[in-house]
């Protein structure tokens, strides 16, 4: 069965988050990257965000961790999925 999963973005919590779907963790953490970019733009109004990856589990949305235990953010080190903060 695949999974359903969706980013959440939070913008200058304690707002509500929107959501993001995505197919993979893959694209859940160049999602969450982009999005952090975006938030990080000069002329943006953002002073803190949370972003995270969720996976629909018996008609609930819960926080995703991998196999090992690892969150988004684990799981992308541990993959060596490299990160463009200077961009």
């Amino acid at each position: 069965m695949i999974e359903q999963l969706r980013v959440y973005h939070i913008v200058n919590p304690p707002r509500e988050p929107t959501w993001h779907d995505v197919a993979s963790p893959l694209e859940a953490i160049q999602k969450i990257e982009a999005l952090a970019r975006a938030d990080l733009e000069p002329d943006s109004l953002v002073w803190g965000n949370v972003l995270g990856l969720c996976v629909l589990e018996d008609g609930e949305w819960v926080d995703w961790y991998d196999n090992e235990g690892d969150d988004i953010d684990a799981w992308a080190e541990k993959n060596g999925v490299t990160r463009d903060h200077d961009a």
